[in-house]
């Protein structure tokens, strides 16, 4: 049986809307970013969603577009005071450019903040150097001390980090967040890990626990099929099988990355693989992995 659940990241876009080249999107060439944005709303979820239980979301930003970083924060509200999430709990995660000028900074995280849905802000950090299909972020931001001292920010607006990046960037992200423990982290897709080899795997491993060592640090397990090619149940378990392991069935939390991931499989393959490899967890463990940890991390009842 299937628990209920909250899902940790989706994203919600409406063209009419202004976005950037999406990082999410490929186009028919290959080109990351070249695909048009197409409408994906709630009732669009809610159909995706139909044969299972979702009792809540977080939505994480969509690449709005960046010369209005809080419109898509204000966007979401009125779907949600205008009742048009289809009865979804919501909570939001919205973005800001940490590396602007403290000042500009500040405004944008002062105006997410009296939002009452917001919990937070997300940058996308993950780059690989010299692999352009693994730079999503235009540079290491974390080389950055403009952006070093806008994330330290975060905490004076009581706001979370939501953590995008690969697991060589985790080690020292996480020595960052060490000197912010009031900062809570939520890592997405457990770091996507794409290397495959004995060596990939092992840099992964060691940058996930340098990450978990920190309490307020957790991880949301999706979006693996950006990163393990025409994946199955059995090709993600270790990977689902290890986060769990190294972070405690505590702070682990499902999601679909819907509709990113609609191009890998639908959303009831994806939950009930989910349901598969946990299958040997207390009742009490799957329900804490697939909505009470969420709930809880999230702040649902804030």
């Amino acid at each position: 049986m299937l628990p209920p659940i909250i899902d940790s990241h989706v994203h919600w876009r409406d063209p009419i809307n202004p976005y950037e080249a999406l990082s999410d999107t490929v186009d028919e060439n290959g080109n990351r970013g070249g695909a048009e944005v197409q409408p994906y709303l709630p009732e669009d979820y809610r159909a995706d969603a139909a044969d299972v239980d979702v009792v809540g979301v977080v939505h994480i930003e969509a690449e709005w577009s960046k010369a209005d970083p809080v419109g898509e924060t204000r966007w979401l509200h009125g779907l949600a005071t205008g009742r048009k999430t289809t009865g979804l709990p919501l909570v939001v995660m919205g973005f800001c450019d940490l590396s602007k000028p403290v000042s500009e900074v500040e405004g944008i995280l002062d105006a997410h903040a009296a939002m009452p849905l917001t919990r937070g802000i997300r940058h996308i950090l993950n780059r690989v150097e010299g692999n352009p299909a693994l730079c999503w972020a235009d540079r290491e931001y974390l080389d950055d001390e403009t952006w070093r001292a806008g994330y330290g920010l975060l905490g004076k607006y009581g706001l979370d980090f939501d953590l995008m990046c690969f697991g060589h960037q985790l080690e020292p992200f996480a020595k960052l967040a060490a000197l912010h423990p009031d900062i809570p982290v939520h890592l997405e897709h457990a770091a996507l890990p794409w290397d495959h080899s004995d060596e990939g795997r092992e840099v992964w491993r060691k940058g996930m626990k340098a990450l978990a060592a920190l309490p307020h640090a957790d991880v949301k397990i999706s979006g693996l099929g950006n990163t393990v090619p025409n994946w199955t149940t059995q090709s993600i378990r270790d990977y689902v099988l290890e986060a769990i392991d190294i972070f405690g069935t505590d702070r682990v939390s499902f999601a679909s990355n819907f509709p990113t991931d609609k191009q890998f499989s639908d959303m009831s393959t994806i939950w009930r693989a989910f349901d598969e490899i946990t299958a040997s967890f207390t009742w009490n463990e799957r329900k804490a992995l697939f909505a009470g940890n969420a709930h809880r991390l999230y702040r649902f009842s804030k």
